[in-house]
């Protein structure tokens, strides 16, 4: 018979005429259609045979449906969902491993004595599903009150309470390549390297100090005061670090510091090295690698940029099939010499990293583990602080503002995110999770959101900087951080441009700057993930926001002197070229009006600053486009220009691939966006998407934000 298959809600979906079923629900899965699982919910009023679409859930073991039931707080189930390291490790958890859990609010160190299922027949139908905790063995307890001569139970904990992991007195984890789900099958290892100098088949990495665990078995234990060691008897030795030997799966850190993994292929003494080194084939490729060639000899087969050899003494074994400490505190090995001189240097500079300068964008960053690394959701974040700060200085004022409440913020902003992106080219998730986990809510660090959600929140509820818009309406003035594009959808343009729907938006709803931004950000007219009242959006790389500012002079639509009517009837007239807007002095006001079929339009008045000469040629106030976010679906993605070059693109992805349980970003170079918008706004309106550059299409069809910039106003603001 085949074993039953579990799943976890990871998005909220709702059943046809009912309530919507909770993310961190876990259910059995009865049977499976293409797109989606006919399953039944355990411990959930519903009966059997849900369809669930399945993008909407996750499969997961047996034993890992068991520990997650215990655990009644959904949205700590997907908290450890999200946590892999944690909870793998506590899915292997067995007897006589050392814990930390959390005790009467307090983190309690202890031992699990005994795995308890507990479950009854349910209701619903489903056969008997035991769902699983463990009785834990409090130290501090064991000192003071517990005394097994009295025979009291120990108290039980579900995987919810665990927080860190150290496990003994079992058999070392053997790292091989059939484990891993990602890792490629191994290839014939009677090529490799037979010379004198190669290390036998299982070798010993040189001795060096282990990852630290979570609770080393031996131990000083200080926690409410108990001061006591931990150490020997049953507990078991200390764990050591497991020998790497061909076909072992290991991690290493590249030169831009994301830790890469991949199989030990070849271990020896390379020619003209004095020490031993290995031969890695990694998980995917990797800009200038190798491809099992060094110095013109090869020592073992791989495709091209997907081998990389290091010191023996460099490598370490894959952590992601370690037990591991909780997220907030990562394992933290010994450095390879020369990455641990680039941190100091970095860490020792008291300035801040400037923008990434165009002549070195592409050998920074171009590639795959490069960008941000996305994980669990965070794509809407990760696009907008790639966006925003690795070629741009336009939001570089709220990393130094003075006033911020939030300090700490601020600080893993600036020197987990910005400044490792700027100076390295490669965020790590963890260090994005950092920010996610001091956003002040927790969703934000596993659900789905917006980019201007976030923005607002970071700028406006957490960081509490001024805002970047102030937009003067009915007389009064109005800030924001983004501006939303609201009109009524016109059937005459089919393809606008940006320019031309902010210009009809403020128009429509009588709208005005009351000062030039140094930063715009505009969401386009497309509400949810499907509809978008435009198939096609037009960016301008350009910005002319010279007729939408308020008490600035502004020229006569026809004969260029200074403006003193507006009209917003003439707008859509298709007489007066259509989508520009329409002002004039008032001898061509006069003109334009006494056509009877403008005799019924209502001009407005434009405020004018006082004494300003009539004479004096109107100045126009321009922005730069500098990024677009776009969404297909439920996927973020980026383009953004790296430099004054007419075809400086590049595209960012923080999820475009996947090697076990880790995101791979990546970043190409799309020159092809900068010709297509180098052309006239007319122009490219004409071109069909079937024959348009795939890049060039996605930016047309998916575009959701756009950001623009004035430089000279950048560090002022």
């Amino acid at each position: 018979m085949m074993e039953k298959r579990f799943f976890i809600i990871t998005r909220t979906q709702t059943k046809s005429g009912r309530k919507s079923i909770d993310k961190g629900t876990v259910g059995c899965v009865e049977k499976e259609t293409e797109d989606e699982f006919i399953g039944t919910l355990i411990n959930y009023s519903a009966k059997q045979g849900c369809s669930l679409k399945k993008d909407n859930l996750q499969l997961i073991s047996r034993h890992e449906a068991q520990l997650l039931i215990f655990t009644d707080n959904l949205a700590k189930r997907l908290e450890l969902l999200q946590n892999r390291k944690l909870f793998s490790a506590i899915s292997a958890l067995q007897e006589n491993d050392l814990v930390v859990v959390r005790h009467k609010n307090v983190e309690t160190p202890g031992v699990v004595k005994r795995l308890v299922e507990k479950g009854k027949k349910r209701s619903n139908g489903l056969d008997v599903f035991k769902s699983m905790a463990f009785e834990v063995e409090l130290l501090q307890e064991a000192e003071h009150r517990y005394s097994q001569s009295r025979g009291l139970a120990y108290p039980v904990f579900n995987a919810g309470e665990i927080l860190q992991v150290s496990s003994v007195d079992r058999p070392k984890p053997t790292f091989k390549a059939d484990e891993h789900k990602g890792a490629q099958k191994q290839r014939d290892l009677g090529r490799q390297n037979s010379d004198s100098n190669a290390v036998p088949q299982r070798c010993q990495a040189p001795e060096r100090p282990g990852p630290p665990a979570a609770l080393s078995p031996t131990a000083a234990v200080e926690n409410g005061g108990l001061k006591r060691m931990v150490s020997g008897g049953s507990l078991g030795s200390a764990l050591q670090t497991a020998p790497l030997e061909l076909g072992s799966l290991t991690e290493l850190q590249a030169s831009n510091g994301a830790t890469v993994h991949g199989v030990v292929r070849w271990i020896g003494v390379p020619e003209g090295k004095s020490e031993h080194w290995a031969g890695v084939e990694l998980d995917y490729e990797l800009k200038d690698c190798l491809d099992g060639q060094l110095g013109g000899q090869r020592y073992f087969n791989c495709d091209r940029n997907k081998g990389m050899f290091v010191k023996l003494r460099d490598l370490r074994p894959d952590s992601r099939f370690l037990p591991a400490p909780s997220y907030k505190e990562p394992p933290c090995y010994p450095e390879p010499q020369a990455a641990a001189e680039r941190r100091f240097e970095a860490d020792s500079r008291n300035e801040d990293a400037p923008p990434i300068p165009e002549s070195s964008a592409l050998q920074l960053l171009e590639g795959r583990m490069k960008g941000i690394q996305g994980h669990y959701n965070s794509c809407y974040l990760d696009s907008a602080l790639f966006s925003l700060f690795s070629f741009s200085s336009a939001l570089d004022s709220v990393l130094h503002c003075p006033v911020v409440s939030e300090e700490l913020i601020q600080s893993v902003l600036r020197r987990d995110i910005v400044n490792r992106l700027r100076r390295q080219g490669f965020v790590p998730a963890e260090n994005v999770m950092k920010l996610r986990q001091l956003l002040g809510c927790d969703s934000f660090t596993f659900e789905e959101k917006d980019p201007e959600e976030f923005l607002s929140v970071l700028l406006h509820q957490v960081l509490s900087v001024d805002p970047l818009l102030k937009i003067r309406s009915n007389e009064k003035t109005q800030d924001c951080y983004s501006y939303q594009i609201i009109l009524e959808r016109e059937e005459a343009v089919s393809v606008p441009s940006v320019q031309l729907l902010l210009e009809r938006s403020f128009l429509s709803c009588d709208l005005k700057f009351e000062e030039i931004p140094s930063c715009l950000i505009i969401q386009m007219p497309r509400f949810g993930k499907k509809f978008k009242m435009f198939p096609k959006i037009i960016p301008s790389t350009e910005l002319d926001l010279t007729d939408l500012l308020y008490n600035t002079p502004r020229e006569c639509f026809l004969c260029g002197a200074v403006a003193e009517l507006e009209c917003y009837q003439c707008l859509r007239d298709p007489r007066l070229t259509p989508g520009m807007i329409k002002q004039f002095c008032r001898p061509c006001d006069k003109q334009v009006h006494s056509h009877r079929q403008r005799q019924d339009h209502q001009p407005r008045e434009i405020s004018l600053p006082r004494d300003f000469p009539a004479s004096t040629p109107v100045p126009r106030q321009k922005m730069e486009l500098f990024a677009v976010l776009c969404i297909e679906t439920s996927h973020y993605v980026s383009f953004v220009k790296y430099g004054p070059g007419r075809n400086s693109w590049l595209f960012f992805d923080s999820m475009a691939d996947r090697s076990g349980d880790e995101n791979i970003p990546e970043i190409k170079a799309c020159p092809q966006v900068g010709e297509f918008l180098s052309q006239s706004e007319e122009g490219p309106v004409q071109v069909e998407l079937e024959c348009t550059d795939v890049f060039v299409k996605r930016l047309l069809c998916d575009s959701y934000m756009f950001m623009y910039q004035c430089p000279a106003l950048c560090l002022y603001r």
